[in-house]
């Protein structure tokens, strides 16, 4: 009977993620349990993902220790544009957040809104050019979500801004794995860094 990821797979894992950026964590995790020839058990695969995301921020810390920085870095611009889109009461999401961004990974925030139009005004107000799309999010309950997406260059950093409905704001939806999706408001990413800064 299959289970968790093995230590080792995971360290292989790891190891791909961080040599090759850009590269999502599921991905790896798949080379990496297939290249040790071992299956990986879907019912396993949130909190694989989670131990992944600390096997790879260790291996970063002994490896790649520049990469810390970088994540500064990203939470910081991230603080920058939640202040710029207070009004809709954004939330960092992603790898910003869990800390295993890397030079390609962008700063995601989800924002509430009445409509999506309210932020497009705000990016048109301001001179901002940005690309539009969609995406999908699935929910516990079975439902699903399509939100507008807004994307933009700020400085050398992307900022994603996906737009939900102001009730969603008290649900998160599900994230890869099937696992509610890790949110953080300004005042935890603000904590976040200071633990970082004071370490």
């Amino acid at each position: 009977m299959m289970g968790p990821a093995s230590l080792e797979v995971l360290r292989v894992a790891a190891r791909e993620a961080a040599e090759s950026p850009g590269q999502s964590l599921h991905a790896s995790l798949e080379d990496a349990a297939r290249s040790l020839g071992e299956s990986l058990d879907g019912r396993f695969l949130a909190a694989d993902l989670e131990r992944l995301e600390l096997e790879l921020t260790r291996y970063r810390t002994t490896f790649h220790p520049e990469q810390g920085e970088r994540v500064l870095e990203l939470r910081r611009a991230a603080l920058e544009a939640m202040d710029f889109f207070a009004e809709f009461r954004p939330r960092l999401v992603g790898e910003v957040l869990s800390g295993t961004a890397d030079e390609y990974s962008p700063i995601v925030l989800q924002l509430f809104a009445p409509t999506p139009e309210g932020v497009m005004e705000r990016l048109l107000t301001r001179d901002i050019p940005f690309e539009e799309s969609e995406t999908t999010y699935q929910y516990g309950d079975g439902r699903s979500e399509r939100v507008s997406v807004f994307a933009f260059g700020a400085g050398g950093d992307q900022v994603v801004l996906e737009v939900f409905p102001e009730e969603r704001i008290r649900e998160a939806p599900l994230g890869p794995g099937g696992a509610k999706l890790r949110r953080a408001s300004r005042g935890q990413l603000q904590a976040l860094i200071d633990g970082e800064t004071h370490a």
